[in-house]
């Protein structure tokens, strides 16, 4: 079997973040069907699952043996029907994503069939004519190499949907704490039990993201709760690291302290990798600990953010004391009350 699937991760617009009970009303996508949470080790909100019909195309990697695409990234497509499971996801009643994924299963019957047929299997896709899984996995995921993607599914507008449904219904205060961008992250897991485990983690640019899996008979929610652990995690990397880059560390301590204070605030505590990794998915967190090292990544990273607001702090705190000993009248006023 094969799964795919794409992830939105952004800051909620808000300038705090939300209790749970906030977050469950915000996350109420559906009518009648409850949000799921978790308290620990990180707050955790999920909407229901919301399923959406698509007729399109799969778009084809290369053919076996050969090593490189066509001169416009095309290698053809098949044409698909079925449905797309979404959902949307707030951690630590901050971090807001988006997730989409379907199970692109083989069809019994070589030809199109009537909606009846789909929906009475939701949350799978079934390509009409051969599945051909490792090479609907690499199209997936190099598809924006394609000149003419306008065919083929588009998990990121079914991604974006859930976080436009949590944005419009209701009102926030559009006042983040932290100015950051987004990121996507497009994966694709063949869940074949007779395969050997294997991970493949790129960045794409800046704020994009490819994850290539192998893994056993695993539920595909489950690799999609794991999938967005990840994004996740990449998302505070990401987000953390730009906010570092922006410190202007050496040159002035308090644009340092007013830049790095805010990560300290609001950021720093929402590292828990794997939390919601099912057991038989944490090879893949494990992999990645290995190379590149996240978890090595962050806390280099998150030492240098706390000494850099410590240091700050106590320089501001230095020129504070300078400050009195040049005027003592400013401390004679607040002794007396003035």
């Amino acid at each position: 079997m094969l799964v795919l699937g794409e992830i939105h991760t952004a800051l909620l617009p808000h300038s705090r973040p939300l209790t749970s009970e906030e977050a469950g009303a915000a996350l109420a996508l559906a009518v009648g069907e409850g949000v799921t949470q978790w308290s620990r080790p990180v707050p955790h909100t999920a909407s229901p699952t919301l399923l959406h019909g698509v007729d399109c195309k799969l778009p084809l990697g290369p053919k076996p043996g050969k090593r490189h695409t066509d001169a416009d990234g095309d290698n053809g497509a098949v044409r698909a029907v079925g449905t797309v499971c979404s959902r949307a996801a707030l951690t630590g009643g901050h971090l807001l994503q988006g997730s989409s994924w379907a199970a692109v299963e083989a069809q019994d019957r070589p030809r199109r069939m009537p909606w009846s047929y789909y929906l009475a299997r939701p949350g799978s896709v079934f390509p009409i004519g051969k599945l051909e899984a490792h090479r609907l996995a690499e199209g997936f995921l190099r598809a924006d190499t394609r000149r003419d993607r306008t065919a083929f599914l588009d998990t990121a507008a079914v991604a974006r949907h859930s976080i436009r449904d949590v944005l419009s219904g209701r009102r926030f205060d559009m006042r983040p704490p932290i100015k950051t961008g987004s990121t996507r992250l497009r994966w694709a897991a063949i869940a074949d039990p007779g395969s050997r485990n294997a991970v493949a983690f790129r960045l794409v640019g800046t704020d994009r993201r490819r994850l290539s899996l192998v893994t056993g008979a695993v539920d595909p929610e489950r690799i999609a709760a794991a999938c967005e652990d990840l994004a996740v995690h990449d998302w505070l990397l990401t987000a953390v690291a730009a906010r570092i880059a922006l410190a202007k560390i050496g040159e002035d301590s308090r644009h340092t302290l007013r830049i790095l204070r805010p990560v300290v605030d609001h950021l720093l505590h929402l590292w828990a990798p794997g939390a919601r990794f099912a057991r038989d998915l944490q090879f893949v967190w494990d992999s990645l600990e290995h190379r590149p090292g996240l978890t090595r990544q962050w806390t280099t990273m998150v030492e240098r953010v706390r000494s850099q607001v410590d240091y700050g702090a106590a320089d501001l705190a230095g020129r504070i004391f300078e400050l009195l000993e040049q005027h003592p009248q400013l401390l004679q006023r607040e002794d007396h009350g003035y």
